[in-house]
């Protein structure tokens, strides 16, 4: 039996889970007292996989961008922006742009004004990012197992939960819900290619009735991932002429399913490391690791493949010049007691 094109993807997503990837991400936010920002993000690895890397701003031409290279194989990309409030950082980092597969951080950012104190609240969430969001995950996978999922490797053996051949079977459901989420994808958009064109007499009806068969034909049968790999393995099962029709007319309604696809090979080879950066004493936050007043955290993918990841922190600084307008107004209020008394007879 061949193994398909779609399983060895989902392998080599899985493994990046105990292998290093293929790009390493360092985020760093700096919190400013004023409100404003700052942002560097750092990508090592292939200078090809980093010009294509999915977020947004590398397409921008204001941030301040430096190559490094580290040596023969590896390079590195500096990008550097200043903003001047959390709005404006999340139209780089979280575009109006629905349509584009990047990954997406959307911060907020509330200051508390205190007198002597201002307090500091800062969220950055990463939202979710799976590319192929139509089925419930929860059909497939256990809330356990979608917490040891989305583990990186050295966290999930140290968990006290892990069970490495119990590990093995929640693999296999995580594959399964994968791989339903991916076809489902496919259909939906085949459905929308028997609508489009008049001329076609395949039912949507023939091709439901028939779903799992041409799910189970694709997954141990079909060599390879494009669309027309796939309508080759769909033909095996559904015997009607509109199917080589399509493969031959209308592949241009699948881009968008390739580009997901794309989207999710590279995005879970990637290592994520997120810093934020606070003004003042840091308070409280929900990182595992903690340098000072910075705040770091080390994702994988599937850190936020199922559902958003907020990292936060909380901080206080101490407002100097409250403390002196306070200083003032006391020595004002005392020299005007004093110089009462003073004139009394």
């Amino acid at each position: 039996m061949k193994k398909s094109t779609w399983k060895i993807s989902l392998i080599l997503g899985v493994l990046t889970l105990i292998m290093p990837g293929c790009l390493d991400i360092w985020i760093t936010t700096q919190i400013n007292a004023d409100g404003s920002l700052e942002q560097t993000l750092v990508f090592e690895g292939d200078s090809t996989e980093i010009a294509g890397v999915n977020f947004a701003l590398i397409k921008e031409a204001d941030w301040k961008k430096e190559w490094i290279k580290v040596d023969k194989d590896k390079h590195k990309l500096v990008v550097n922006k200043k903003f001047s409030s959390v709005k404006e950082l999340n139209k780089s980092m979280n575009p109006a742009d629905t349509n584009l597969l990047v990954i997406r951080v959307d911060a907020k950012l509330h200051r508390k004004f205190r007198w002597f104190f201002t307090r500091y609240v800062f969220d950055e969430t990463v939202l979710r990012a799976n590319p192929f969001p139509m089925l419930d995950d929860h059909k497939y996978l256990s809330d356990e197992e979608i917490r040891l999922i989305s583990m990186t490797d050295d966290r999930r053996k140290a968990d006290p939960a892990y069970d490495s051949i119990k590990y093995k079977e929640t693999e296999k459901h995580f594959e399964d819900f994968l791989f339903h989420s991916m076809y489902e994808d496919f259909h939906k958009q085949l459905i929308a290619v028997l609508a489009a064109d008049p001329s076609l007499t395949l039912t949507p009806q023939a091709l439901d009735s028939q779903k799992e068969l041409i799910y189970s034909t694709l997954i141990d049968s079909v060599k390879g991932n494009t669309p027309d790999d796939i309508l080759q393995g769909i033909g095996l099962i559904i015997d009607h002429p509109d199917i080589r029709t399509i493969r031959e007319k209308h592949l241009n309604y699948f881009e968008r399913f390739q580009e997901k696809m794309k989207f999710y090979e590279s995005a879970s080879d990637d290592m994520y490391k997120f810093a934020i950066r606070m003004p003042g004493i840091l308070l409280t936050t929900n990182s595992p690791k903690i340098e000072g007043s910075q705040t770091n955290w080390e994702l994988s993918y599937y850190d936020f493949f199922f559902k958003d990841y907020t990292l936060s922190a909380e901080s206080r600084k101490v407002n100097s010049w409250a403390f002196i307008v306070a200083g003032l107004i006391v020595l004002i209020a005392l020299t005007g007691l004093i110089t009462t008394k003073l004139k009394k007879p």
